[in-house]
């Protein structure tokens, strides 16, 4: 008799189901299909076994979903500058690895909610921040630059990122396909710094694309994509439905259409090269059915990153969900609950990556939401880490010895080895007296976060070695004539300037 599966991850979503989940997405691909606005995409989902359907829709029969799962690797590697920051993508339970959120226009004070529009100044110190946490474990663009050209702002800000951090860089979102060629150019540039070796078979860059909900692949993301398959990229199909507007207001359908409107973008890839590597990016939120906003930090979302960690694990995928956000105006307490039950509750399924560090509403962040997102993610994946069990962690005659001995249990040396294992798994809350507190300035998490920032960006950068770092500006400087725009900033006397100006200036 098999025992059944009574995991809190079970109890959310038992097997049968995510397996109706996983039907209802075929069914919809089969049924209604995709609108596919590219014809260079077309004519590749043809030739893969899809069919035109009403409406000029491509139709996905199950057995061609099938082929493209079925050539997509089990994992691959993902590199870093650093090599103790490669990743190996794989479907399979393990540590959860956590990037923070991407593109955001503004920055906001973390007290009044005020906002300014980002430059790319605040793109290196926000890097620098991010490079001194213990989370993220890897760094893509937390802000659109407000101050280069829109058309290149994902090679500057690339070279923002690689020149603050030796971590795993995460795609700036692509604006059009020819940047395709551009950052993998840098990314392979930055890739050929690793010390000892280059990066081998391993991918240099993931990139995400985003289908449009409901099951629309726009002709920009399908030329995007095929593009980045051409150039040796790893793609994440990184859709965002919202259920109740643009899915269906049940969660186990609204998981059903992203999950559909993924697998279109897995077979996509397959179809330009079988083989290429490909990961599962979910990023289903939830509308009040009041107003029609966001529930940021609602626990629908953690339900949601849940369900979708485990039908991508049922493909065969890595995935990549959502962890916290917050609809809060300023760095308080609504923002701390809203961060904190996602992201524990997301992580119960033990996805590949976790995103959230940053999100303040999708369109602000803050150096501080920086501190404090890393804080969140240090408590709650501290909380899923298996305590010891073990015949030492038992040992009988110890405990007797602290119950009875003259010096009770700090007398014993078991208690004592014990002991140097304990350590705070994050470093923003007040843990002494009240009276220290006072006598401290009676700061609270905001406070300790701005402490934080300032400590980080008082360091030195990383930096690059000076070849590569001309590489990164020749390559936005071929890009800038290539569009044939007669003046752009200087990307090296952009990076000095962020270098050189002081943190609040």
């Amino acid at each position: 008799m098999t025992t059944p599966d009574r995991s809190a991850v079970a109890g959310l979503w038992p097997p049968e189901a995510i397996e109706a989940i996983r039907r209802a997405s075929l069914a919809l691909l089969e049924r209604v299909g995709v609108q596919v606005d590219s014809t260079r995409a077309q004519e590749l989902l043809a030739a893969a076994g899809c069919t035109l359907g009403p409406r000029g829709r491509m139709l996905m029969p199950a057995t061609v979903v099938a082929a493209a799962l079925a050539a997509c690797p089990r994992e691959y590697t993902v590199v870093a500058r650093d090599p103790a920051f490669d990743v190996v993508m794989s479907a399979a339970p393990g540590d959860i690895r956590v990037h923070n959120m991407g593109e955001a226009p503004d920055l906001a004070d973390p007290r009044t909610g005020e906002t300014r529009r980002a430059t790319f100044r605040d793109q290196v110190l926000a890097t620098r921040v991010m490079h001194h946490c213990r989370y993220p474990d890897s760094i893509n663009s937390l802000v659109t630059p407000s101050d280069v050209p829109g058309d290149l702002h994902p090679l500057y800000s690339y070279l923002a990122i690689a020149a603050e951090t030796d971590k795993l860089i995460g795609g700036p979102g692509l604006d059009f396909p020819w940047q395709a060629r551009y950052l993998a150019g840098m990314a392979e540039a930055v890739a050929e710094a690793r010390p000892g070796e280059g990066p081998g078979d391993a991918c240099v860059l993931e990139m995400g694309f985003s289908p449009v909900s409901p099951l629309h692949l726009g002709a920009g993301v399908c030329d995007g994509i095929i593009e980045a398959v051409a150039v040796g990229m790893a793609v994440q199909v990184l859709t965002n439905p919202v259920a109740g507007t643009t899915a269906p207001a049940s969660l186990a359908g609204a998981l059903a259409q992203q999950d559909a409107e993924i697998l279109a973008g897995v077979v996509l890839v397959q179809s330009v090269a079988p083989g290429s590597p490909c990961s599962y990016g979910a990023r289903l939120s939830v509308a009040d059915p009041r107003s029609g906003r966001l529930l940021c930090g609602a626990g629908q979302w953690a339900l949601a990153s849940v369900g979708a960690t485990l039908l991508a694990r049922r493909h065969g995928l890595a995935c990549d969900c959502y962890g916290p956000d917050t609809s809060a105006w300023t760095l308080d307490l609504q923002l701390g609950y809203q961060y904190a039950v996602p992201a524990l509750t997301g992580a119960l399924a033990r996805p590949r990556f976790m995103s959230g560090i940053g999100a303040w509403g999708g369109t602000t962040t803050c150096l501080e939401l920086l501190v404090i997102g890393d804080a969140v993610y240090r408590l709650a994946l501290a909380a899923l880490e298996p305590p010891e069990w073990g015949a030492d962690a038992l040992d009988v005659d110890a405990i007797i010895e602290g119950v009875t001995g003259p010096m009770g249990f700090l007398g014993t040396r078991h208690t004592r080895r014990w002991l140097r294992r304990i350590a705070p798994s994050e470093g923003l809350s007040s843990r002494g007296g009240y009276a220290e507190w006072v006598a401290g300035g009676r700061k609270d998490a905001v406070d300790l976060a701005g402490e934080r920032v300032a400590e980080a960006l008082a360091s030195g950068p990383v930096g690059l070695p000076d070849d590569v770092e001309a590489e990164l500006c020749r390559l936005i400087d071929e890009a800038a004539a290539q569009l044939g725009l007669s003046s752009h900033p200087d990307p090296r006397r952009l990076l000095d300037h962020a270098r050189a100006s002081a943190w609040r200036a």
